[in-house]
């Protein structure tokens, strides 16, 4: 979200100079025609500013749930091809969204059934890959959205016949402290992935302390959970300033005090 109107290397400049060790590249902006970079060039620039990576998949105009079979296989396509790029930057993971109904008339059993068939072949192809594929709980409050909270999670994953459970928990998606806090409970190890923001029930991925969330008692549950993944700021940091992102950092460390 932050600088994803910069040209994606001299983004990756600015989050090692506010002083983050990973950072999230959204493969819309890798990919982009105009700020966009090569592989090579995206792995050359973390290698030389010693930074981690995780790779988000892409997210403009597919549906990997579409009832149109032709943008169905091509969003299936695109997410493979983000999976190779995890693969060749040597990532730690990739998140997957899944998909969600074009409307609340779409039928849900349709739906499901694109939905189960499309992430276990992503499923697939990240294992064969060696990537870790960790699959998003998506907004809660949404009625065409399909994959909520752990429930979901693990029906899907039951469904697909997986036996890697793996998760990126979106706290500002949940909306609730409490009902985060029983996300926790549920997934417990099977949470790979962490993005943290704050929000309320109107707005989404704010910084922190803008919103209504207890981040303090989500992130001492996810610590006692056992959980070693990547703490992932995903909010929007206005005008791209640099000064408010380091602000921010400074915010979500004061997370983990005592």
């Amino acid at each position: 979200m932050t600088f994803s109107s910069k040209p994606i290397l001299e983004a990756l400049e600015l989050i090692a100079k506010c002083g983050f060790d990973c950072a999230e590249i959204w493969v819309d902006h890798a990919w982009d025609e105009e700020r966009g970079a090569s592989q090579e060039e995206l792995k050359a620039a973390l290698t030389r500013l010693n930074l981690q990576s995780t790779i988000h998949c892409s997210i403009m105009h597919i549906s990997i749930t579409s009832p149109n079979k032709g943008i169905r296989e091509e969003s299936l396509r695109q997410t493979f091809q983000a999976i190779d790029l995890a693969k060749d930057l040597g990532s730690r993971l990739i998140v997957i969204h899944p998909g969600s109904r074009f409307s609340i008339l779409e039928d849900p059993k349709s739906h499901w059934s694109h939905q189960a068939s499309s992430i276990g072949k992503i499923l697939d192809y990240a294992k064969q890959r060696g990537v870790i594929a960790a699959v998003e709980n998506m907004d809660s409050d949404k009625e065409i959205v399909s994959v909520k909270n752990w429930g979901d999670l693990d029906r899907l994953f039951e469904d697909v016949g997986s036996k890697d459970k793996w998760v990126t928990l979106d706290v500002t998606h949940v909306r609730n402290t409490e009902e985060t806090l029983g996300f926790i409970e549920q997934a417990q190890k099977h949470i790979a992935h962490f993005h943290l923001s704050d929000g309320t029930q109107e707005k989404m991925h704010l910084r922190i302390g803008r919103g209504e969330l207890d981040l303090r008692r989500v992130v001492a549950a996810l610590k006692d959970s056992g959980y070693d993944g990547v703490w992932s700021l995903e909010c929007f940091v206005a005008n791209n300033n640099e000064d408010k992102l380091v602000e921010e950092l400074k915010a979500a460390k004061a997370l983990f005090e005592d």
